[in-house]
């Protein structure tokens, strides 16, 4: 079995740690490769005000993983099937335009999470094969 990577992020947070993030318009893997090595904790993908879309981000957040960055996408949208399939393609997080009421959170967290937590559909993607129980540790590390 493989494990599902950990969402340093997440975890540094969670400590009470500082957790940095580089933002900026970066659509190639490439140059999220080349950022890796200079030890940020995430990288936040810009597709609510930059040029990533859905067909970016699997190859955006395999770059992520090589240097155990937390893939992090801002969507343009707070709609279920937009922060779903977000995941679905590797992101360890997301975030959310204009959550502006109780009711706008809530919906972020019942799409990001799988039940019994959330309603996410569980077509599941790469960052599940082979993980045991992986619905449980999804809603461990998403972000």
């Amino acid at each position: 079995m493989t494990e599902l990577r950990e969402n340093k992020t997440k975890k540094k947070l969670e400590r009470g740690e500082v957790a940095t993030m580089l933002m900026g318009g970066h659509n190639s893997p490439d140059m999220v490769d080349f950022l890796g090595q200079f030890g940020f904790d995430s990288i936040l993908i810009e597709g609510e005000h930059g040029p990533v879309d859905f067909g970016h981000i699997s190859d955006l957040s395999r770059a992520c993983d090589l240097w155990g960055m937390t893939s992090v996408v801002r969507v343009n949208l707070n709609l279920p099937g937009v922060i779903y399939r977000t995941f679905d393609l590797g992101a360890q997080g997301v975030m959310i335009p204009h959550v502006d009421t109780i009711e706008d959170a809530r919906a972020v967290v019942d799409a990001s999470k799988y039940g019994p937590i959330g309603h996410r559909g569980a077509a599941g993607g790469r960052q599940g094969y082979g993980v045991e129980d992986y619905v449980h540790k999804a809603n461990d590390e998403t972000l």
